[in-house]
């Protein structure tokens, strides 16, 4: 009971994040639940040092006290409003496993000083006025999700009277339906799940699951530029967008309604991707399709005389040829196989085979009537892996099926385990983050087919040198590609250190991770990758964002801010952190 009782201590019962963990990925009863199967995920000893998360009572009295009374606002905006421990706990920090550690050892750092639920557009305005007038820092929030620092507040230090994170979770309704055009109106504050359920009922769905799907936004999607599960075609979100509303400082936008313009640059993609500098994104139009009720999919193994790292470059060869096909399989995902090794339910013989191999999941969907041609076209692919000495080890071909059925993929095997395990990775992550011994996380990009084996190769050896130097044993670094384009992959990937030495009241993950990634994002800027592909700008990566975009392009954004947000309250010093107002306005 005791046990229990510390885990329902670091959550809330009450407000749109009830159950949520104020330190980690999720909920507190499924992490919990899952740290049971953790050490057959990544082979530790039950016998390791735990670290024991503080309750939000313990942390919530190292708190500074709030610098924006809510008595000070006006009535109406402060109905709305909350500076409760939890509340400001939870907004103040993404879910990266930096984030995290830092969070267990109740390291806080900067802390919102409160929290803002608006319900309605006029009520984001009046936030927002009020913020410019008392010149208080504002953060948009979905999900927080974030692994950038996208969602952290500026600091007590930064000129600015206090921050609020301004969190959509109340404007969370699906308002309109274009089924002639197939397309939804919907609120920013939408969480994937409920926006899936209603568009479920109409047959419809958005084709877009990110990792972060169950905890994650319409807003944050679109802000974030993020990418979703699919491997090929349309699977950015600003591919599924038709159009964008926004309140800002300076007024409220709305961009038109049309499949695609040539009038002048994009105004819609000056929206996606700006992580809440230039407004608050409150609805979309989203472009929605007819759910698949076909499926078929198939697992690849690659191996090349036991290396793992041969393999892999083997099966990206094969890959760059599939992607130049003109086909579009909604996975044609390839994974290192030591990390599929780590998905929890293989058995002994899978995991000896997928030791030193890759792994490619190959899979199609469409609607009813075109199971034939989706198995030709898996076939297809199917003759070229091993024409490329791929070992085709399962496949499901489709079946016709009615309206009313949804025929399904590999669900077991190899493609099921990693499946389910990939899903659950930000769980995992955060549990990994109780182990002191245990260094765990991840960084993407994406590059040209031509870029790709000099950077892949710069990016395993500077991890691998970085790890031995900053942990002091060898890390793992394995690869997936988590979408391929006819031009180039996107790299994915996942670095676990296991054995570090510990000492009681210390713990040096963040800095060691923050030198790793450091060496490993020098290597991939200068193998000609980008400093993210699907993660976001952030905090984080800003050094390589600016090191990658044109030489005009950041003063053009410092123009688009002051356009916006002249008081330069929204989200300050992501992107371009030179915008500077005086304090004194």
């Amino acid at each position: 009971m005791e046990a229990e009782d510390s885990w329902q201590e670091q959550t809330t019962t009450t407000g749109p994040h009830a159950g949520k963990s104020w330190w980690a990925w999720g909920r507190v009863a499924e992490l919990r639940d899952l740290l049971q199967e953790l050490p057959g995920t990544f082979g530790l000893s039950s016998e390791l040092e735990q670290l024991r998360p503080p309750a939000v009572r313990e942390v919530g009295q190292l708190l500074p006290k709030p610098r924006i009374e809510l008595g000070s606002l006006p009535a109406d905006v402060r109905s709305y409003c909350t500076d409760s421990d939890f509340e400001r706990l939870f907004h103040s920090r993404g879910r990266d496993v930096t984030d995290v550690i830092a969070s267990l050892h109740s390291k806080l750092g900067p802390i919102h000083d409160f929290v803002a639920y608006p319900s309605s557009e006029a009520e984001v305005a009046a936030m927002l006025h009020i913020c410019s007038q008392r010149r208080i820092a504002v953060v948009p929030f979905g999900g927080g999700s974030s692994v950038v620092g996208g969602v952290e507040p500026v600091s007590a230090d930064d000129g600015f009277a206090g921050c609020v994170a301004l969190d959509l979770a109340m404007m969370n309704q699906v308002l309109e339906f274009d089924e002639t055009s197939q397309c939804v109106r919907v609120q920013a504050g939408i969480y994937g799940p409920a926006l899936e359920d209603i568009l479920r009922q109409r047959g419809l769905t958005l084709r877009y699951f990110p990792q972060s799907f169950e905890f994650s936004t319409v807003g944050g999607w679109i802000a974030t530029k993020g990418g979703g599960h699919f491997a090929t075609g349309p699977t950015h979100i600003d591919d599924l967008v038709q159009s964008v509303r926004v309140v800002s400082p300076n007024g409220t936008t709305e961009t038109r309604r049309v499949p695609a313009s040539g009038a002048g640059p994009s105004e819609l993609r000056l929206y996606a991707g700006s992580e809440g500098t230039l407004g608050v994104i409150t609805e979309a139009w989203l472009k929605v399709r007819a759910r698949p009720q076909t499926r078929a999919s198939a697992t690849v193994v690659f191996q090349a005389e036991g290396d793992a790292d041969a393999a892999f470059e083997l099966g990206a060869h094969c890959v760059r040829d599939m992607s130049q096909t003109g086909l579009q399989p909604a996975n044609l995902r390839l994974v290192a196989g030591p990390e599929v090794v780590r998905s929890a339910g293989l058995a002994e013989p899978e995991r000896k085979l997928l030791a030193t191999a890759a792994v490619l999941l190959i899979g199609f969907e469409g609607q009813p009537g075109a199971a034939s041609v989706i198995n030709s076209q898996l076939s297809y692919l199917l003759a070229m892996a091993q024409q490329r000495g791929g070992l085709v080890v399962s496949q499901k071909l489709a079946e016709e099926v009615s309206q009313k059925q949804e025929s399904t993929g590999e669900r077991s095997g190899i493609a099921g385990s990693w499946g389910k395990g990939f899903m659950r990775g930000g769980y995992h992550m955060s549990a990994a983050c109780l182990f002191p011994s245990v260094l765990v996380n991840t960084l993407e990009t994406a590059c040209t087919w031509a870029s790709f084996p000099a950077l892949h190769r710069a990016v395993l050896h500077a991890a691998r040198t970085a790890m031995k130097r900053e942990c002091g044993v060898q890390g793992e670094v394995t690869c997936r590609f988590t979408h391929v384009y006819p031009d180039g992959p996107a790299p994915y990937y996942t670095f676990v250190v296991l054995g570090l030495a510990t000492t009681p009241g210390a713990d040096s993950r963040v800095k060691m991770w923050q030198n790793i990634k450091r060496d490993v994002m020098q290597a991939i800027m200068e193998h000609g990758g980008t400093s993210t592909h699907h993660h976001a700008v952030g905090k984080l990566h800003l050094p390589q964002y600016r090191a990658e975009r044109g030489a005009l392009f950041g003063p053009t954004l410092s123009a688009m801010k002051a356009a916006h947000d002249s008081a330069g309250i929204m989200n300050p010093r992501l992107l371009e952190p030179s915008i500077r107002v005086p304090s004194k306005m």
